[in-house]
């Protein structure tokens, strides 16, 4: 796929641009005859970051640059001096990224090093759940691990019974961790990592409707997450042979890519398009920094390779999914706007706990018709009682009054509920504010005073 320059490009060509600026501009040289990425631009290139940064060129069908050099350093499981504390990449999460790199690289199934990462990924494997471990035999088996473990051995699975075994019981695992509603598939990252497994075509038939249910069931729970707006990072700790080391995972960006990778029509779910704009909102954009280009791990965090990759991907997803359409930068536009929302989309007017009201702007409008009438009705109840009377004592004008302080009260609601679906990019306080604030000033006192 080829990155689009000029005046027609659309947005988000733009943004896939910058980003492979980015990874041109920050590889750098291992001093031992390779190239690739450390985690941030300023360490030097491992294993691990480069194999990411390739496979995320390699789903944009974009050449790595300087491929000799970048599969020399893959190839590597050793980095001598240790660089960042990591001088070792030889756990099953190390071994699963080096094969799935290779293998974008183009390096045959023939290949010595192809043969011994298959061969250690399937004697790795966790012979009592079908899982894996981030690093060696310590530590709890982790979705993180099976589900990089799978990605790499998927290519392989249709010419190798062995291998096809391994990831029968490694997407099982991974299904049933989801159905059983294990604490371990909780956090948004992890449920992003069971979808992006089970949307492989080669995991199509694997599993049967267990394994459909357990990525229709992860779909929901990472779409609830984004539209609670609940915290999408989160930590895993392992051990690298005698170093701890903690894996941040960016929830936001692993979590739009698996979603589109899934199914492309979910770029029209609301809470996809809002997640979109967040994501983009990470990209650094500034001319004048030389970061540009390059995505945080979130509004607070560094530029990295790895929340770059992982972002660089979910934009793959995204234009792929509206790669079909006859102009897909306007199509784009109109999906993902500045305030990454319509009007016409549900819109979450108030929460209590877990609990949401929803409603777009035709419900609101609706709301705002029927509290209008009946509104109204309760006003001009209150007027005519007090016309009833000639001279009404103050217990009838109390109560006449009262109706009309509470019919406005209806109408003030409804009035709130449209406007605040209708402009879903405007603050619920701000216009809460405004609406309460122009009935209680202007229109509250002119009813009672006329009464």
């Amino acid at each position: 796929m080829q990155i689009g320059k000029g005046k027609d490009m659309s947005n988000l060509d733009e943004r896939m641009r910058l980003a492979v600026e980015w990874f041109e501009r920050y590889q750098f040289s291992d001093g031992a005859g390779g190239a690739g990425w450390g985690w941030i631009h300023d360490v030097p290139p491992n294993p691990q970051n480069t194999a990411e940064v390739v496979c995320a060129l390699a789903a944009a069908g974009i050449p790595v640059p300087q491929a000799d050099e970048v599969l020399h350093l893959v190839r590597r499981q050793r980095i001598v001096p240790p660089t960042a504390g990591a001088g070792e990449f030889t756990g099953p999460i190390d071994i699963a990224w080096q094969l799935r790199a290779m293998h974008c690289l183009g390096v045959p199934d023939t290949d010595p090093d192809v043969a011994e990462c298959i061969r250690r990924l399937i004697e790795e494997q966790d012979a009592e759940s079908g899982g894996y471990r981030m690093s060696g035999s310590i530590g709890p088996v982790s979705l993180t691990a099976t589900s990089a473990a799978m990605h790499a051995l998927a290519p392989y699975a249709a010419a190798n019974e062995e291998v096809a075994r391994v990831t029968l019981r490694g997407v099982t695992f991974l299904a049933l961790t989801m159905l059983s509603d294990d604490v371990r598939a909780e956090p948004l990252y992890t449920a992003a990592h069971i979808v992006s497994v089970l949307a492989r075509s080669e995991f199509a038939s694997v599993g049967g409707k267990r394994a459909r249910r357990a990525s229709e069931l992860a779909i929901e729970r990472i779409l609830d997450s984004l539209a609670d707006g609940v915290n999408c990072n989160g930590d895993e700790y392992f051990l690298r042979g005698d170093i701890a080391h903690t894996w941040r995972h960016l929830g936001l960006h692993s979590a739009v890519g698996a979603l589109l990778g899934a199914d492309g029509k979910l770029i029209f779910h609301p809470a996809v398009r809002a997640a979109l704009t967040s994501l983009f909102e990470l990209q650094e954009m500034s001319v004048r920094l030389p970061s540009r280009g390059g995505f945080r791990t979130s509004s607070e965090g560094f530029v990295t390779a790895y929340s770059t990759t992982s972002a660089f991907e979910a934009m793959v997803h995204a234009r792929a999914a509206v790669g079909e359409t006859a102009n897909p930068g306007k199509i784009f536009d109109l999906i993902c706007r500045a305030d990454g929302a319509h009007h016409s989309d549900g819109q979450v007017l108030a929460k209590w706990g877990r609990q949401r009201l929803i409603m777009n702007s035709f419900a609101g409008f609706a709301v705002f018709l029927l509290a209008m009438t009946a509104g109204l009705t309760i006003v001009a109840h209150g007027a005519e009682l007090n016309a009833r009377y000639e001279n009404p004592d103050w217990p009838v004008k109390l109560a006449a009054r009262a109706l009309v302080i509470w019919g406005t009260t209806v109408i003030a609601f409804g009035t709130l509920t449209w406007l605040t679906s209708r402009f879903p990019a405007s603050s619920s306080r701000v216009v809460a504010a405004a609406v309460f604030g122009g009935f209680t000033a202007v229109v509250l006192p002119i009813v009672t005073y006329a009464i």
